[in-house]
């Protein structure tokens, strides 16, 4: 190959990842854009993970491992940003997958539209990739006041949804390693202050895999739980604070009210439905302003099709 710069940086954080790890890469190997490289974050994997990447790099010059800092998805997601040679990114985890054209989808609009990222659709998957139900995520993504709309509710859903200019991420000072949950969400925010987001039509690029053992299951704690990191962070940035006045507190009560109905379908989804349905009385009770918001209730329902599944796991806790 040429020495030529990549146009694209696909950066994957990955702790003991062999599983899935293979599959996803080679979903980017398939790319019909082939001026990209991937940046695999190996953060400190146990298994085979570092041999499968070191046998990709070996045989794809595309495809280069780093060490992380072993401190967190978000310090491992930065360590690979510093790194990053192109001019747009894809954060992707190590479990999902990318359809063949996701690139030169992402970058036609990167390219033709004065963006500062680009939402592409999402399609669930199980931990052996047989499709699951999904709700269009960018039925939920306005036209006009997209931050507000996603300070009340996550509709990127996930981070290989989301296709950015490098500029802005590193504007923005990449993601908040104090943050343990929301990292994502709240790091997204920060860049939908600068700018709109394109939409990108047409079929999901996105295939977010459900494994139940994945970090958002273990690390999002009880519906119940008042103190939301990620919320308070955003409660206190003072560029929110301009930007909404009075209307943040608002829009963050929405956004704990999506968060808590979202804990409440995963203890569905899990096997502790008598837990969920204890956790849906008292939610009438807290939150009784649930029913000003039908249309996403709506989707709360839809999503807990098939909770029985054992390949199924929570999405974000910040997105039902």
């Amino acid at each position: 190959m040429s020495e030529r710069m990549p146009l694209f940086s696909v950066i994957i954080p990955a702790r003991n990842m062999e599983r899935f790890l293979g599959a996803t890469l080679d979903s980017l190997a398939a790319q019909t854009f082939d001026n990209f490289e991937v940046i695999c974050v190996n953060d400190g994997s146990q298994d085979r993970t570092g041999a499968i990447l070191q046998y990709r790099a070996a045989v794809d010059p595309r495809f280069r491992s780093i060490d992380g800092p072993k401190t967190g998805v978000s310090a491992a997601r930065n360590a690979g940003l510093a790194q990053a040679r192109g001019r747009y990114l894809l954060f992707l985890d190590a479990d999902d997958l990318v359809t063949p054209d996701a690139l030169s989808r992402y970058l036609h609009i990167l390219e033709t539209q004065d963006v500062v990222g680009v939402i592409g659709g999402v399609l669930k998957i199980s931990e052996d990739g047989q499709s699951l139900p999904s709700s269009d995520n960018r039925d939920l993504v306005p036209q006009t006041d997209q931050l507000a709309a996603l300070l009340r509710k996550n509709y990127i859903v996930n981070g290989g949804a989301l296709a950015l200019r490098a500029s802005h991420a590193r504007a923005v000072g990449g993601y908040d390693t104090d943050l343990r949950n929301g990292e994502d969400w709240e790091f997204w925010c920060r860049l939908a202050l600068r700018g709109r987001f394109g939409v990108l039509l047409g079929a999901p690029v996105l295939m977010y895999r459900q494994v139940t053992s994945g970090a958002n299951m273990t690390t999002r704690g009880s519906a119940l739980g008042f103190k939301v990191a990620s919320l308070s962070k955003i409660a206190r940035n003072a560029d929110f604070r301009e930007r909404f006045g009075f209307r943040l507190p608002l829009l963050l009560r929405a956004r704990r009210i999506d968060y808590f109905w979202s804990g409440v379908r995963n203890h569905y989804r899990h096997g502790s439905r008598a837990t969920a349905l204890m956790l849906a009385a008292v939610g009438v009770v807290l939150y009784p302003d649930t029913v000003l918001r039908p249309h996403l209730f709506g989707r709360f329902l839809r999503g807990l099709g098939g909770a029985r599944r054992r390949s199924k796991r929570p999405d974000d806790p910040v997105a039902p």
